[in-house]
């Protein structure tokens, strides 16, 4: 089943290829949406409504989409996101950069692998970094 932020990333998709246009009106105030069954229409569209007929009966269309698209708002779905990410310590390299050149032993983060999951469920337990909860930090009376 199609979930809402996959139905907005493939309503946008589809805009772009029946080449509807976002149009500002008043210095991005107003926004407006090209029609591609009924040329010369434009309909009203906000970051969470749209003037259109698909709109009204499903709460989604390509003209939102598009607006969304065209402010970078579109949902990120887990299909687009890359599964790894190079490690922000050691840049990818497993081994950590100590007084001038490579060290020998393996970077604490990635655990020398030099690449960490992007994506929290996908984790393996061994490139996870956890930080203890402790009681150090008491609000003072």
């Amino acid at each position: 089943m199609e979930t809402y932020d996959e139905r907005i990333v493939r309503l946008a998709r589809q805009a772009r290829e029946q080449g509807i246009r976002v149009y500002s009106h008043d210095a991005g105030k107003q926004w407006f949406a090209s029609s591609a069954s009924t040329p010369g229409t434009l309909h009203y569209i906000t970051a969470v409504s749209c003037s259109s007929k698909g709109f009204i009966f499903s709460g989604a269309c390509t003209h939102n989409a598009a607006l969304l698209d065209r402010l970078g708002w579109l949902p990120r779905i887990a299909e687009e996101l890359p599964a790894t990410m190079p490690c922000l310590v050691c840049r990818g390299a497993g081994e950590v950069w100590s007084e001038g050149s490579w060290s020998p032993d393996r970077c604490f983060v990635c655990r020398g692998f030099g690449l960490l999951d992007v994506v929290a469920d996908r984790l393996p337990a061994g490139n996870v970094i956890e930080f203890p909860i402790t009681d150090d930090c008491r609000p003072a009376a």
